[in-house]
């Protein structure tokens, strides 16, 4: 009898040790991974831009957008046909031009937003007098 006891427990031992072991922890494939990757990262690249400005009308050119040596900032060429980049902050999937002088001209952004991997509207302003600001709405495809 005490054989049999003993058989028992050592059976039920076992069981449940491989019980528990079956049961371990694994990582949920569904849980997001920490990224470490520079967020100014999805904007950069060459952009087809089709924008529509209210003094010029509808116009389509190249931009590219780039890294700045400031880590926040992110760099515009010809935005607006200027010859001289323009700098934006991003903050998630949008960016902020904020009022800066170019080739003598204010610019400033109203609106941006990264819409998907390759799409960006763009809303922004451009003041070319002292009193006159051309109003100018764009969207950016890679």
């Amino acid at each position: 009898m005490l054989k049999r006891t003993i058989s028992i427990a050592f059976t039920a031992a076992l069981f449940g040790a491989l019980l528990l072991t079956s049961c371990s922890k694994q990582d949920d494939p569904a849980a997001p991974t920490p990224s470490n990757s520079d967020p100014r990262e999805k904007f950069n690249g060459l952009w087809h831009v089709a924008e529509n400005s209210k003094d010029f009308g509808t116009s389509t050119y190249n931009c590219t957008i780039t890294d700045s040596s400031n880590s926040t900032h992110i760099l515009f060429a010809y935005l607006y046909g200027f010859n001289k980049k323009a700098y934006g902050t991003v903050n998630g999937n949008n960016f902020t031009i904020p009022a800066q002088t170019i080739q003598g001209n204010s610019i400033s952004t109203t609106s941006a937003v990264l819409t998907n991997a390759n799409q960006i509207n763009l809303k922004y302003l451009v003041q070319t007098t002292s009193t006159h600001y051309d109003t100018v709405t764009a969207v950016l495809t890679k």
